[in-house]
């Protein structure tokens, strides 16, 4: 496999984790309590972001949610253009690598004053950190162009802060720090056995990305990066969406990847991965009952770091095998700074 800068990028999140955990453990600790604070204010949650920032927030979502507090993560081009009400009464979380994003900087200039403003960036002096109530510095190695480094170290630090509001911080630390060593053996294994996605992703079009509870972020992330790495059509979806309905795309042609991890719908995603099976789909499992049966035992909450690493090395090696630049962009730009034009050679 090349050694892009994509793959560096890859390759180089186990070291990147560890700073981000350094980071939150040691200067970034006091934001953290101060956010746990806020968010044990009764308020409603709104959480926020666009794409890879998003999806890594999901998890977050269903971990309050867990606890009892009332919270939501809502795309924020949607946000911003027809649900900005909901924010009345509410504690928003905005999360973005930049922080510069089209999107967060309008809805900074609207929400000015009115409602408490979590950020969870990467950028110090971003628009977003510098705007913010109280600013959660992320700690992340940068990316080049596509969210690798920075979106498993949004997913740590927002483990982090549910952690953090649940009173279990000092074990989700220790947890953390004992399972590090086991992500950099995965990222290594998974890069060097990159190629065993050959037969499996070659003519794969579009492929379905199915999970679900926090590995919800997984699916939609790891669509994400099959359009941006490999330009192929892919789709992201609940487990329990795609049976309603979708399911009758399946036939020998099907592609599918599955993340199943340990929880309490575990035994419903077999299921659903034995049903595909036999509809006669090609499927893939991430899970302790596939892909990732080497690792120890993951809570479900921290799955969404580890599952998304096979799936970056599948997206990047379909792109190799399509003829494409791995983490070249045609259209995008690094950052989106203009709703209405896309203008690559115009950022921020």
């Amino acid at each position: 496999m090349t050694n892009s800068k994509l793959a560096q990028n890859i390759l180089s999140q186990g070291e990147s984790l560890a700073f981000v955990l350094q980071h939150q453990c040691g200067d970034g600790a006091s934001a953290l309590a101060r956010a746990s604070q806020l968010l044990h204010s009764g308020k409603r949650v709104v959480i926020t972001g666009m794409g890879a920032s998003l999806f890594a927030s999901i998890p977050l979502e269903y971990a309050l949610c867990s606890m009892g507090i009332d919270a939501v993560a809502i795309e924020a081009g949607e946000l911003l253009h027809y649900r900005m009400p909901t924010l009345r009464n509410a504690v928003t979380i905005i999360v973005s690598r930049s922080g510069e994003s089209i999107e967060i900087t309008r809805m900074l200039q609207a929400l000015k004053g009115q409602t408490p403003i979590i950020a969870i960036c990467n950028e110090p002096q971003s628009s977003l950190s510098r705007s913010a109530n109280i600013s959660i510095l992320i700690g992340s190695h940068d990316d080049d162009y596509v969210a690798v480094q920075t979106y498993t170290g949004t997913l740590l630090t927002q483990y982090l802060l549910a952690n953090a509001v649940a009173g279990t911080e000092p074990a989700a630390q220790k947890e953390l720090r004992a399972l590090l060593p086991a992500f950099t053996q995965l990222v290594q294994r998974s890069y060097s056995d990159s190629n065993s996605w050959d037969e499996f992703l070659r003519a794969a079009s579009p492929i379905f990305l199915v999970a679900r509870g926090p590995s919800c972020a997984s699916s939609y992330e790891g669509a994400l990066l099959f359009n941006e790495v490999a330009k192929t059509a892919a789709v992201g979806m609940a487990a329990g969406s795609f049976r309603h309905g979708p399911v009758e795309v399946v036939d020998k042609n099907f592609v599918g990847l599955l993340f199943a991890p340990q929880g309490p719908t575990h035994q419903l995603n077999m299921a659903l991965a034995n049903d595909l099976a036999t509809f006669g789909g090609r499927i893939r499992i991430l899970g302790p009952s596939g892909i990732l049966a080497e690792l120890p035992q993951i809570p479900e909450g921290l799955a969404p770091i580890f599952e998304i690493v096979p799936v970056q090395l599948a997206a990047l090696r379909l792109a190799q095998l399509k003829g494409i630049a791995p983490g070249t962009f045609r259209y995008a730009p690094r950052v989106a700074v203009d709703e209405a034009n896309f203008n690559p050679l115009k950022e921020s």
